[in-house]
């Protein structure tokens, strides 16, 4: 039978065909291929009737149980040949080809026209479809169908083999893939945060792949620095324009956009990247854990972790929205004080912590328990802290440069006779003697290493009711009080890009705050002291040491210089 004009078939074809299942309209030989991989577009998920978007399809339920519910997905699948159909389909896609066309001869006036049959249509000496396109022919025709069926595996973005930079999708009928090419406007809303956490991890194995870093050197800042300077800006960006006037005397290639004179790229700031990262540190921590091959070490990426969190509600306490991960910006569970709900155990509050994280961010194929188990062998690989050898003499003595405030502080962790040297003299002792008796006075968070600032630079004091607070960006004159004048003006030049990989920067912080602990031990009447190179508590009120602590204290009421020469916790006879 003849064919209708082309320009009333490609009227009858406009719209797609559908919606269909899969499993009644498509046969088993249309199936993904290399080379050939069969594209869906507008694909849209639901759940119980409602659009939903990957970040929940995709997250697993870590209980170990059968995962029983139902993604259905639609999108628009071209068939290229009838071979693709089943005979089903073909009497369906027939049946509403010709409702469209009578309806047409209806609305125009014309005559019913013949019967339209695909066969017809795909023939490749007289029919539209199925030819070989022709180069600049933009106006091919397609036969369109709304497909829709059921998700059999998870989603795989920028992971699989057959589509390594998109989104490759699975159906359970006769396991046929797919590759998403567009997305429906909201499910891609509803993806967003799935999308970006493939991506930065793609970027990751791509950085860590091109170098030979060590594993223990691949920390949340050398990620960020490593991007910058290698992914940030190609060197096709300095000379390309995405808008551009063709007439433009700078312009060398119209088609492309290529300019004489060099552009210069908006700046990225590393705080930017950082966010990023940030947004996802909790699920790279418990993903990277359970693979076979690891991208990072567990310690530094664990610490940034907790960092974030405490970044996160600083910044939401100024109005700041920073690290999120996208759709989750109000999460009551991300909201909270992370300091709010501590306890006298931190081995019970480090597990209730893990145990979140792993609720929170599951891994596909594993179980939470595993996940867990995985996480917690992590932490005892973590190296003992070296801050118990503080109480040890130096081979080069008590130099104020060698001399760490942030370790001092460790030294004290446990308050015990234990933790002083046996071999030491009798003015050692009557430091070290005092341990135990000031152990229940003083608060735990001073008994530790401080963690550093998080990403706005700046640090809470960790001490309950206390709110003071260190912004690296400005400083106050409490803050520096206890500073040298080189080392206020090397902070206040701000040359320094991250406390976290300038040496110098981060000992002037740990100065900073030794200072600050060291008022709250003179709140509590007690203070610091070194004694060739020992570094221990004492009272303040201390007859034995009465003549030489009202020494210190007269200096302190007189407002006089501080002797740097020994550093902040010198002791003076």
């Amino acid at each position: 039978m003849p064919l209708p004009q082309r320009k009333i078939v490609e009227e009858l074809l406009r719209q797609p065909f559908g919606p269909y299942r899969d499993e009644e309209v498509l046969s088993e030989e249309c199936q993904s291929k290399p080379g050939r991989t069969l594209v869906l577009k507008s694909f849209q998920l639901a759940y119980n009737d409602e659009i939903i978007g990957l970040d929940e399809s995709e997250q697993p339920l870590g209980t170990g149980e059968v995962d029983n519910r139902q993604f259905r997905f639609r999108g628009i699948l071209s068939i290229h040949s009838t071979s693709w159909l089943s005979e089903l389909g073909v009497k369906r896609v027939e049946a509403e080809l010709n409702l469209r066309a009578n309806t047409r001869s209806m609305r125009e006036g014309e005559r019913p026209p013949s019967i339209i049959t695909l066969e017809g249509l795909f023939n490749r000496n007289t029919g539209y479809l199925g030819r070989t396109p022709v180069p600049g022919d933009d106006d091919e025709l397609e036969l369109r169908l709304k497909i829709q069926g059921f998700r059999n595996f998870p989603a795989l973005y920028m992971t699989s083999k057959l589509v390594p930079d998109g989104l490759f999708w699975h159906s359970k009928d006769c396991n046929r893939t797919y590759e998403v090419a567009t997305m429906d406007v909201y499910t891609f809303q509803l993806s967003e945060n799935f999308f970006w956490r493939y991506r930065l991890l793609a970027l990751m194995i791509k950085i860590v792949g091109e170098g030979r870093t060590p594993l223990e050197k691949r920390t949340p800042a050398w990620f960020v620095t490593q991007y910058l300077e290698r992914f940030a800006h190609s060197a096709s960006d300095e000379h390309e324009r995405l808008i551009y006037d063709s007439s433009d005397s700078d312009i060398i290639n119209v088609d492309e956009g290529k300019t004489y004179l060099p552009r210069h790229p908006r700046r990225i700031h590393r705080r930017d990247i950082l966010g990023l990262f940030a947004a996802q540190s909790e699920w790279f921590v418990t993903d990277n854990e359970v693979k076979r091959k690891r991208i990072f070490p567990f310690k530094p990426w664990n610490a940034f972790r907790k960092e974030v969190r405490k970044a996160r509600w600083q910044a939401a306490r100024n109005n700041v929205i920073w690290g999120w991960p996208i759709g989750r910006e109000h999460q009551p569970d991300l909201e909270s004080d992370p300091d709010s709900g501590e306890g006298d155990d931190e081995d019970d509050e480090d597990g209730e912590d893990t145990r979140i994280v792993v609720e929170r961010n599951p891994v596909i194929g594993k179980t939470n328990e595993i996940v867990r188990r995985k996480i917690d062998k992590a932490k005892t690989r973590r190296n003992l802290p070296s801050a118990r050898r503080v109480n040890e003499p130096s081979p080069s003595g008590s130099s104020s440069d060698e001399f760490d405030p942030a370790r001092a502080h460790a030294y004290m962790s446990d308050f015990s006779r234990g933790s002083s040297s046996t071999a030491s003299d009798s003015s050692d002792d009557s430091v070290d003697e005092h341990l135990p008796e000031f152990g229940e006075l003083i608060p735990r968070q001073l008994s530790q290493v401080p963690e550093l600032p998080g990403p706005d630079n700046r640090w809470w004091c960790p001490v309950p009711d206390c709110g003071h607070m260190v912004d690296l960006q400005r400083l106050t004159r409490d803050d520096i009080k206890a500073l040298s004048a080189t080392t206020v003006f090397y902070l206040m030049e701000k040359k320094w890009r991250s406390i976290r990989e300038d040496e110098r920067a981060k000992i002037c912080f740990f100065e900073m705050v030794s200072k600050h602990y060291e008022d709250h031990l003179a709140d509590l009447g007690l203070r610091f002291v070194q004694i060739r190179g020992r570094v221990g508590i004492d009272s303040i009120r201390d007859k034995r040491r009465g003549q030489q602590v009202m020494v210190i204290v007269k200096e302190e009421v007189t407002s006089e210089p501080p002797d740097q020469s020994l550093g902040p916790y010198a002791y003076r006879p």
